[in-house]
């Protein structure tokens, strides 16, 4: 694979994009309205613990209707594997969103199969416009459902260095396609690296819970989230939107 290195202006994007994770001086000069129910949490792997303790912190929370649903091993690469949109219009139709959480592409370091054709992995630059294109008709499918809020998650830093540059290339394509003229007042960053990260741009295992003891975060495989990360996270979801 050719090393791929993100556009100078990814820092200038990721700068000007709408992210929940802002530094804690910041946070409280953001006002940011309760998202409207009912909502949907969907995603890939990294998604089921997640979706699952967004559940549970939600119900517990009464911020009700929320369901999610997550595909082990999907992505937007293989639609012949999974349908993610004919799924999504599956959820439209069953649930109603109005506020969606979002979390894919760590399944993604992979060919495209578009229209019966493949673009390779390696060719960076067409996979990188082509994949761009699939992201931004997730994002527009699911604004023409009647959706007013998406939460589009930035995959977290990863213990292995090819996989850490995948992660990075992917949120630098989330992040291009969220600041469409259509979309970026509807589409929200939620930036998971400074929650699951000492150092944010490099993987840690552990980070400091709020009553100072040391919380094991990520799965032993180096890419997916431990239920204690799902917890905090999904806890800083809530916090961040529902609790004054």
């Amino acid at each position: 694979m050719n090393k791929t290195t993100l556009p100078a202006a990814f820092a200038a994007l990721l700068a000007g994009a709408t992210l929940l994770a802002a530094p804690a001086e910041k946070a409280e000069e953001i006002k940011i309205p309760k998202p409207d129910t009912p909502i949907i949490m969907i995603g890939d792997s990294m998604m089921r613990i997640l979706g699952r303790e967004m559940e549970k912190a939600f119900k517990k929370a009464d911020v009700q209707p929320a369901v999610a649903f997550s595909s082990l091993g999907s992505g937007l690469s293989r639609p012949t594997a999974f349908n993610w949109t004919a799924k999504i219009d599956e959820l439209i139709a069953t649930n109603h969103p109005k506020t969606v959480f979002v979390c894919l592409g760590t399944n993604d370091r992979q060919a495209l199969e578009i229209d019966n054709a493949v673009i390779k992995y390696e060719s960076t630059d067409l996979w990188r416009t082509t994949y761009g294109q699939l992201i931004g008709g997730v994002m527009d499918q699911f604004i023409a459902g009647g959706v007013t809020r998406i939460v589009w998650m930035l995959l977290p830093d990863m213990k292995d260095a090819i996989a850490q540059e995948h992660a990075q290339l992917v949120n630098g394509i989330i992040i291009e396609q969220a600041q469409a003229e259509n979309r970026k007042d509807i589409v929200t960053l939620l930036d998971l690296a400074p929650m699951l990260s000492r150092h944010p741009g490099k993987y840690s295992q552990y980070v400091m819970s709020p009553t100072g003891a040391s919380l094991s975060v990520r799965d032993p495989d180096g890419v997916h989230l431990s239920v204690d990360g799902g917890k905090l996270i999904a806890q800083a979801i809530l916090k961040k939107y529902w609790k004054k």
